[in-house]
């Protein structure tokens, strides 16, 4: 039986735990409503959620997420649900994000075979479990996808991945919505968040969590703050869920003892992302470790300037100097000179800074290069197993 009409589209099943906002959730989604029309993507969550909605309502398609397996974590129901549903839909190709969704789409297509298992590993320190998954599944894989350096060496020296299973494939920026705003939007975008006229706003967006560094962060600034190079026009915006209990609690706490308490500002999840860099002077990611960090893309395509580790800059979208500073991984003091660096600097060099990252990020990490790589991907696949 064919996996789809002889005239018809391939059918692709695209396969996440879910919706809530992140990076990954965007990218599965900027891949499904841009696709050609020869290939035809359905959507799989774990169970359907409202946080879709809420957070991707311009991207969903009509209908989608088309298939939920009604379960809250997989275990043998969702595995049985996942493979009923392999069945009974028939893809050519089955194409996951994250590690959890790439363990069970692997299992699955055991069972009920699928010409074409793509896996998009996102995410750095998978652990143990998902990292003994990715050596002991990786056959399973016809291609193993990530987008990131960082993220292709951990599979190669850490899950015993073979090199040439593994394709780097960047992340989408959508350069219509992500795009230096006007002067008139930059004023409104201010307001809006309630930024006084003159403050230097500092934005970090991510979850409160280890990864993202947010203590590091504020040690960084109590320096500054000592030194007398903190002017005191700065303001610091934290935007992102609260999912590390602990480290969530602990960073209000390091704010207060680094002096910072009543300069710092917490937002929950921002849906206006866009409205958020516009009104942002800086970006900072401090992270420890990221694959490939959506929000240094998406602000740069704002044109704003960023300061970096470089753990969150691994495949350069920052250009030290040039669009922003990058500072080596848990350097607290190198950090807090660039923070002094680009902090000093004039609004119109900083907008300058910008616009040198926004054209860089345009360049290289243009939407329609990303889809280009992916649909060539697709098609030497299901040319390989006789589909095309």
């Amino acid at each position: 039986m064919s996996r789809q009409p002889a005239d018809g589209p391939h059918k692709v099943l695209l396969f996440i735990p879910h919706l809530q906002q992140g990076g990954a959730e965007r990218q599965i989604l900027e891949l499904m409503r841009r696709l050609p029309p020869r290939y035809a993507p359905s959507l799989c969550l774990y169970r359907h959620d409202d946080g879709a909605r809420h957070h991707y309502e311009a991207y969903l398609p009509p209908g989608e997420p088309r298939h939920a397996l009604g379960v809250d974590s997989m275990g043998p129901v969702g595995l049985r649900r996942l493979v009923e549903l392999l069945r009974a839909e028939r893809p050519a190709i089955v194409h996951s994000y994250r590690d959890k969704a790439n363990l069970w789409a692997r299992l699955a297509a055991l069972v009920a075979p699928v010409p074409v298992v793509l896996t998009s590993v996102r995410t750095r320190f998978q652990g143990p479990l998902y990292t003994a998954a990715e050596f002991l599944l990786q056959t399973r894989s016809d291609r193993v996808l990530t987008n990131s350096r960082g993220i292709e060496e951990e599979l190669v020296h850490w899950a015993g991945v073979a090199p040439h299973r593994i394709q780097i494939i960047n992340n989408f920026i959508d350069l219509e919505e992500f795009r230096p705003p006007t002067p008139e939007e930059r004023e409104a975008a201010r307001a809006h968040h309630g930024f006084l006229p003159g403050e230097i706003v500092l934005l970090l967006p991510g979850r409160l969590a280890l990864q993202k560094h947010q203590i590091g962060l504020a040690l960084s600034l109590a320096m500054l703050r000592r030194a007398g190079e903190l002017p005191p026009s700065v303001r610091l915006v934290l935007a992102g869920r609260s999912r590390d209990k602990l480290y969530s609690r602990a960073v209000p706490v390091a704010m207060r003892l680094a002096g910072l308490g009543d300069r710092v500002t917490y937002l929950e999840p921002v849906k206006d992302m866009q409205r958020l860099y516009h009104a942002a002077d800086v970006l900072v990611m401090p992270s420890l470790f990221e694959g490939m960090p959506n929000a240094v893309l998406e602000a740069q395509a704002c044109g704003l300037p960023a300061v970096v580790s470089h753990a969150a800059n691994r495949d350069g979208i920052v250009i030290d100097g040039e669009s922003g500073f990058e500072a080596p991984t848990l350097d607290p003091a190198a950090l807090a000179r660039a923070i002094a660096r680009i902090t000093a600097l004039s609004d119109d060099e900083r907008r300058r800074m910008g616009a040198r990252g926004h054209a860089h990020v345009s360049g290289r990490f243009h939407p329609d290069r990303i889809l280009a790589e992916t649909v060539a991907l697709y098609d030497e696949l299901l040319a390989a197993k006789g589909l095309a």
